[in-house]
């Protein structure tokens, strides 16, 4: 199988715990990138010297600044980092891939998802599961549903990035941008047996009812049916820390942005098939069933059969050579 080009661009700031991680992860992978872009986005430790060490001793890595000056925040920051990375790009790839600078990736990540690029022709977003840690054990990030891709690690087709116009410098771009493609024929495949380690929680660097409001915000530029948000905060008040703080923000945003009638994204395609599945999934709810699932099916199972049986036909011709030898040998 020839697998698709793809290249990364990781938008960081304040990652130098974790960014030797995410970089020999990106080394050791079986099919490597064509360009890793670094992105400093005002870093003040020591992730700039880290970045450019690796950068030094491999000629595909690149470190550049996102030449902006902002506080911490999630969103449009980030967006804007990636677009920095996107324009120092020498070729353009297959596929383009937004990372973050804390993550763990085993070496096969990356060979799975070209995989399903290759299969199937109308794959637009690829990613992984991920996995957060809580009291010294690893959980499934509850703040993301299993068949949204999480955006700390999102692989694009480029063709559909281009069709979507690019991401949304705003919260909730890693949302949007899943509704946009599948408005557009698409496939978004979330692969539940391809594991992310994510060594920091969401927003875990802003206040966390700062981080819910700019959550609620984002869902409310979204388009988020008003009915699903107080699904979405009730659940939320119950599983997250703060207890019930945290869902009362988030609401408290949404309720704030729809009165205030701020913006919402100029794509109403989008916000129909966000509406659409969201109105699928409460029906799903009154009917206690949960086996709503919009991501589009993969052949044959998805990457993890693929491999096994590409390996047992590998060793069923290793199997026919030999004893075919021993026949030769024999006469």
């Amino acid at each position: 199988m020839i697998l698709p080009t793809y290249s990364v661009i990781s938008p960081v700031r304040d990652e130098a715990d974790y960014l030797d991680v995410t970089a020999a992860s990106l080394v050791s992978q079986s099919h490597r990138p064509l360009r890793w872009v670094i992105v400093d986005d005002g870093s003040t430790d020591d992730t700039r010297s880290i970045a450019e060490r690796w950068a030094s001793e491999h000629d595909w890595i690149t470190v550049v600044s996102s030449d902006a000056q902002h506080e911490r925040a999630r969103g449009a920051p980030i967006v804007a980092a990636f677009k920095r990375g996107l324009r120092e790009l020498p070729e353009r790839p297959d596929v383009v891939v937004k990372l973050d600078g804390d993550l763990f990736l085993p070496s096969h990540y990356f060979e799975w998802v070209a995989s399903v690029f290759s299969r199937d022709e109308r794959a637009g977003v690829v990613g992984g599961t991920v996995w957060m840690p809580e009291d010294g054990r690893w959980r499934l990030d509850y703040g993301k549903t299993t068949h949204n891709v999480h955006g700390v690690a999102k692989a694009y087709r480029y063709d559909c990035l281009d069709d979507i116009g690019g991401l949304q410098e705003s919260m909730g771009w890693d949302g949007i941008d899943e509704y946009a493609a599948r408005a557009r024929d698409w496939h978004v495949h979330a692969l539940g047996e391809l594991n992310i380690l994510h060594y920091k929680p969401r927003g875990s660097k802003q206040r966390p009812l700062h981080a819910r409001w700019e959550e609620g915000r984002g869902n409310a530029f979204m388009g988020y049916r008003w009915q699903f948000m107080l699904l979405r905060g009730g659940y939320r008040a119950i599983v997250e820390r703060p207890r019930g703080l945290g869902g009362l923000a988030l609401l408290a945003s949404y309720a704030w942005a729809r009165l205030k009638r701020a913006p919402q994204v100029d794509d109403p395609g989008a916000i129909r098939e966000l509406r659409r599945e969201q109105a699928q999934r409460m029906r799903a709810l009154l009917r206690w069933r949960h086996d709503v699932d919009p991501v589009a099916q993969l052949p044959d199972g998805g990457p993890a059969y693929w491999f096994r049986d590409a390996a047992a036909a590998t060793r069923r011709s290793r199997d026919t050579a030999g004893a075919d030898a021993a026949i030769d040998m024999a006469r």
